[in-house]
């Protein structure tokens, strides 16, 4: 057998282009799957993520209607009449829903509070914010909890339903006894993305 001639060994350069070119081919399509499942996994934390937003922001919501209290809340400018409950449509700014709320845990009493708390909810540049402010009636220096919930948010709707009837508007002080209160409140948002949250829960403190 004759041994193979140096011009017979390795390959040629025709091969050895060839077979680069399938490497690169290779290469890119696994890049490209590589990008492609990174993106994928960057939109599902992120929806993952809003998803969680959504069910703390309507976890919140619920239980503070739900511990709605018939306490009235004392307007600081000494004059105005008290009242319990205050909604309406978000205009933006200033709360489109406030009101005294129960239930607010303070284990073995360790801080010098009540149960109660004025909560109020806000529309300010696309934020739907929560504030919770620890005493019921508020004077200067109150400290103030402020949450933003949802982002993105480009309006909110408030309903009232008492005996089966609703209202766009709540005023806790409009004439009637302050132990009536709505039996169901609803509050339907809007976003960015014209997708809508629609959140409806039963009052607590109502007769």
């Amino acid at each position: 057998m004759k041994p193979r001639s140096s011009q017979q060994a390795g390959f040629t350069l025709a091969e050895t282009m060839v077979a680069l070119f399938i490497l690169a081919l290779v290469s890119a399509a696994g890049s490209g799957l590589l990008v492609g499942a990174t993106s994928s996994s960057k939109q599902i934390r992120e929806r993952d993520a809003y998803v969680r937003q959504l069910d703390i922001a309507q976890a919140l919501i619920r239980n503070d209607i739900a511990g709605l209290s018939v306490r009235a809340i004392q307007p600081d400018d000494g004059f105005s009449a008290a009242g319990n409950l205050f909604g309406e449509s978000a205009p933006g700014g200033d709360p489109f829903l406030a009101f005294v709320r129960n239930g607010w845990l303070n284990p073995d009493y360790a801080a010098a509070r009540s149960d109660l708390q004025w909560v109020r909810y806000r529309l300010e540049s696309g934020q739907l914010i929560r504030e919770a402010v620890i005493r019921p009636d508020a004077v200067t220096g109150t400290p103030i909890s402020r949450r933003v919930l949802l982002e993105e948010v480009t309006r909110v709707g408030t309903r009232f339903q008492r005996g089966g009837e609703w209202s766009p508007d709540w005023i806790g002080d409009a004439g009637q006894p302050l132990s009536v209160l709505p039996d169901l409140i609803e509050l339907d948002i809007g976003f960015e993305n014209g997708e809508r949250l629609v959140i409806a829960a039963l009052t607590g403190g109502r007769r």
